[in-house]
């Protein structure tokens, strides 16, 4: 089933936040630079995913230009509130930087699928 747009937000200060449904998964895309200044936008888009969907949440990384550790920390608190519910919340596509972050923070085990271990 492909993915079917439902929501799309305003561009602020560099980013771009869309969200699109793969049956009942809420895949939200961030593009351009997550960090402290697009906070806000960030918090606002997963409270209301948690707040107005049922389901499992992927976070769709492919078109950050930067992330900050101030955003990654507003994701994992929403993945701690949906495993509260017993949903859950992984990582995908992330782009280099946002990888590079992912494995200084030794969080990428949140990465679906998982990435390429060279083996």
């Amino acid at each position: 089933m492909p993915l079917a747009t439902i929501h799309r937000t305003r561009p602020l200060g560099g980013l771009d936040v869309s969200l699109s449904t793969d049956g009942p998964t809420t895949v939200l895309f961030l593009r351009g630079e997550a960090d402290l200044a697009t906070l806000p936008i960030i918090v606002e888009a997963l409270a209301g995913v948690i707040a107005d969907r049922d389901g499992d949440v992927v976070v769709d990384l492919a078109g950050t230009d930067f992330i900050s550790t101030v955003a990654l920390s507003a994701i994992l608190r929403a993945r701690s509130v949906l495993a509260g519910a017993e949903r859950r919340l992984t990582l995908r596509s992330p782009s280099a930087i946002a990888r590079r972050l992912l494995e200084i923070v030794e969080l990428d085990h949140l990465v679906t699928p998982p990435p390429d271990s060279g083996a």
